[in-house]
């Protein structure tokens, strides 16, 4: 994934926190926000976005709004990954 890729991805994820922090007040459409949220993070994110569909959990959907779990998601695959922090990237491969 490119640096810009990866900044587009992480902007997708602070959208649907932002969604989820605002609609998901609402009992049914907070349910629907986090199972479609889950669907979009896992696309984005690959198996580290698997972690959003502990929002489902939530049946009251008034705790989960108030922590950013896409956007964690994305920091921490974008640190893994070295896009952000001092981590270097790993050296690629010579094939020869």
């Amino acid at each position: 994934m490119t640096r810009r890729g990866y900044f587009l991805r992480l902007a997708i994820s602070v959208i649907i926190d932002l969604c989820d922090f605002t609609f998901g007040r609402i009992p049914i459409l907070g349910t629907v926000e986090d199972g479609v949220g889950g669907i979009v993070a896992t696309a984005l994110w690959g198996r580290a976005g698997l972690v959003y569909f502990w929002e489902l959990i939530d049946v009251t959907d008034q705790i989960d709004g108030f922590v950013p779990t896409a956007t964690l998601i994305g920091l921490y695959v974008g640190w893994r990954e070295g896009h952000i922090g001092r981590r270097a990237r790993p050296a690629p491969l010579e094939t020869n």
